[in-house]
């Protein structure tokens, strides 16, 4: 399997990012070039899990396509577009990642530790803004431009949603897809910027494989859907992208049976099961390719060109250069994301290339 990096210099999720702050009048000082974005209105469609290959499959043939960040995966992705900032910058690594005012490894995305799943669990106590200091959006900062969000009932007054892309003007959820599209099409009128996330895709290529026949009808209804509402508004300048692709998953290794690996570990690997985090006081190269010779392993020299930056808390980074998926469960038992046939996270050109649909009106 090819290795797939970031095209952080100009072609990826994080120059979008930096072009629709600067649509926005928001300025970020970016360190690679910027997408810029023509029109007035801006319609921003988020199709969770919907990779480049994933909708060439169903014969959509997409002119452009870009990078997403490293790890590949949702955390990390709308952090860095709604921040347009690098990884390493904004400090959301994966899944599962570091918080040194948590004392460890957390879910940001949940914002909770991994061992107690409960969302927002923390939030109580240590606010999300003290936990992830460097998450800061850009939409908080918007002064002259009306914003909205489409978003899934459950998630909009979370930790993450708010803190990342929360600071909207308007926000409407919504329960089912033929919901979603209804409520979309109806809030793009006299909104400057309307942001838009379905995460389907993504559900059912978990459950059954990005390959699999109900995720193949899904991605065909729902990018037919989003653009036939394009079609149908003129006045907007529709973008439609996704934060990462799948790989099928051969086969699952689990880290808690490797007592030698985490016995030289400060703390249990995190990231996601494709994109691991190590953080060691001893050399872990030469144990891992002799144990997991499918695994590319980078150290502090690499990790310039996989997360923008070095300033991070590891030493070393893991990415499988085969189909399977690499789980440390947190929990005595073996969850759900262990049985998973559809991963995401790594390098791989199905997990790193995404499609970006720009519809002009």
């Amino acid at each position: 399997m090819s290795i797939t990096y970031p095209d952080y210099n100009g072609n990826s999720i994080y120059n979008l990012a930096c072009g629709i702050a600067d649509f926005l009048g928001v300025k970020r000082e970016c360190k690679g070039n910027k997408i810029n974005i023509a029109g007035k209105k801006l319609a921003l469609v988020l199709l969770d899990g919907l990779g480049y290959n994933m909708l060439r499959s169903v014969g959509y043939e997409v002119e452009n396509k870009i990078t997403t960040v490293f790890p590949s995966t949702t955390s990390t992705v709308i952090t860095t577009l709604f921040t347009a900032l690098l990884p390493a910058e904004h400090g959301i690594l994966g899944y599962n990642t570091f918080s040194k005012r948590l004392g460890g490894i957390a879910n940001a995305l949940k914002y909770t530790y991994p061992a107690i799943g409960d969302r927002d669990a923390v939030s109580e106590n240590i606010k999300f803004s003290n936990a992830f200091p460097s998450v800061k959006s850009y939409l908080s900062e918007v002064k002259d431009k009306k914003t909205a969000s489409v978003v899934p009932k459950g998630i909009e007054n979370t930790e993450f949603t708010m803190a990342t892309h929360g600071k909207v003007s308007t926000t409407k959820i919504y329960s089912t897809y033929w919901d979603a599209l209804y409520e979309f099409s109806n809030i793009l009128t006299d909104y400057d910027f309307v942001y838009f996330y379905l995460p389907d895709i993504d559900t059912l290529a978990h459950k059954y494989g990005p390959s699999s026949i109900p995720v193949k009808q899904a991605i065909r209804d729902i990018f037919e859907g989003v653009r036939q509402i394009a079609y149908s508004h003129k006045d907007y300048t529709f973008i439609i992208v996704a934060d990462h692709g799948h790989v099928d998953v051969s086969s699952h290794v689990l880290l808690n049976n490797d007592s030698e690996l985490l016995d030289m570990l400060y703390l249990p690997p995190y990231g996601d099961s494709r994109a691991l985090f190590f953080l060691t006081k001893y050399e872990l190269k030469t144990y891992l390719y002799h144990k997991y010779p499918e695994l590319k392993v980078f150290d502090k020299n690499d990790f310039e060109k996989l997360v923008g930056g070095d300033k991070i808390n590891a030493d070393y980074i893991a990415v499988p250069l085969d189909n399977k998926a690499y789980i440390y469960s947190f929990r005595d038992q073996t969850d759900d994301y262990a049985k998973l046939k559809g991963h995401h996270g790594g390098l791989s050109e199905d997990e790193m290339y995404i499609p970006m649909v720009v519809i002009n009106g």
